[in-house]
Formats: structure tokens, C-alpha cells, sequence
């Protein structure tokens, strides 16, 4: 199948779910249907095919989890989308964007749902390996995120190493607040031994 092929597939896909907001069991187990009937029609993708479905499977997973409430097939395109594109910084970032609000509450925390937190804005961090690339993608806010993802977790030492690590590329108000919650976390001798946490 082609890429062309692949984009009307999703365009049409798209247009059917515009305005849907997979309110109810039935709009989401349809979504999902046509959703894994367009995926199944590219078995073996490579190369544009290979990417463009990791950008439709991160879609995907946002829809499916933000709007359809439904965590398990959600989380799934989103490791999908992963797997197609490894090396998307974006699809990195959408998923990150989706867990944060669920890392942050007690009630749907788990460790898996941290991990892939952390492991996404840890590929984000180290993919901005250029002064433009730390520009463009504001890499003392990514530090101050995944500082947060840490503070979550109870893992105060490494949010406080991340709050430092942004301070060091700029000063800026975020990264002051979670040093401030990291040390409230924190004694004074187990400050002095933070820097061995790493992030």
C-alpha cells in the first residue's frame, strides 16, 4: 500500500470521527473498529507508510484515552505509535503531554505509566542535542517536567537534580518552585547526597 494510499485511509477515518467526542461505548468501540481496519491494511509498513502510522497511532492514543476514557487501548497506540517511529521526537511528546495529568493523580499513577513518562522526556532531552534543537523544544522546561514526573513519584533527590539542571540553562520560576517542593521533601543531609541521584 502507498502513501498516498495510507492518507486517504486516514483522511476519510477523520473525517467520519470530526466532532465526535467518543462519549459512549458504542461511538468509542466504533472508533476503535475502523481504526484497527485501516491499521490492518498495513501489515508490513516501511519508510513514509511506516511513519505516517505512528503519527495516526499517536493520534490515536490521545482520542482514545483523553476523550474515550480508556486507558489500556489508549497507552497501546501510543507504545504502537513508538514502535512504528522510534525516533520521533513528537510522538515522544504527545504521549508525555497525555500522561502527565495521569502521573499526577494518585489514583491512576502507576509505576509502568511513570516509566514511560520518564522515558519520554528523557528521549526528549537527550534528542535536543544542538543549541537550536535546546532552543526550539525549551529544554530547561523539559527538565522542570520530568522533575515533576520524579516529585510524583516520591523521588525527591532526582526532581531536585532536575530543577538544578534547568536553573542551569535559565533561570526561570518553574524550575525555583519544584526545588522548593524537592527540598520541602527533603532534609538537609539528604540534600547534601541528592546529587548522587541523577536524573
Amino acid at each position: 500500500m502507498s502513501i498516498d494510499s495510507l492518507n486517504g485511509d486516514i483522511s476519510e477515518f477523520n473525517e467520519k470521527y470530526k466532532g465526535t467526542k467518543l462519549a459512549t461505548p458504542e461511538e468509542l468501540n466504533a472508533y476503535i473498529k475502523d481504526a484497527e481496519e485501516i491499521l490492518g491494511r498495513y501489515p508490513n509498513p516501511d519508510g513514509e507508510v511506516r511513519k505516517a502510522l505512528g503519527k495516526f497511532c499517536s493520534h490515536l492514543g490521545c482520542w482514545v484515552t483523553v476523550f474515550g476514557q480508556d486507558l489500556e487501548h489508549g497507552i497501546g497506540y501510543y507504545h504502537k505509535s513508538i514502535e512504528l517511529d522510534p525516533e520521533s521526537y513528537d510522538i515522544r511528546w504527545e504521549y508525555y503531554t497525555t500522561l502527565e495529568e495521569i502521573v499526577d493523580d494518585d489514583d491512576y499513577r502507576t509505576p509502568e505509566f511513570v516509566k514511560d513518562a520518564v522515558d519520554c522526556l528523557k528521549f526528549c532531552i537527550d534528542y535536543c542535542n544542538t543549541p537550536e534543537l535546546r532552543d526550539e523544544h525549551y529544554i530547561h522546561y523539559r527538565y522542570v517536567d520530568l522533575g515533576r514526573v520524579y516529585l510524583a513519584d516520591g523521588q525527591y533527590a532526582k526532581a531536585r537534580n532536575c530543577a538544578k539542571a534547568s536553573l542551569k540553562i535559565l533561570k526561570n520560576d518553574n524550575a525555583n518552585n519544584l526545588l522548593k517542593q524537592a527540598d520541602k521533601h527533603l532534609g538537609f543531609f539528604a540534600r547534601l547526597f541528592a546529587g548522587s541521584q541523577g536524573i
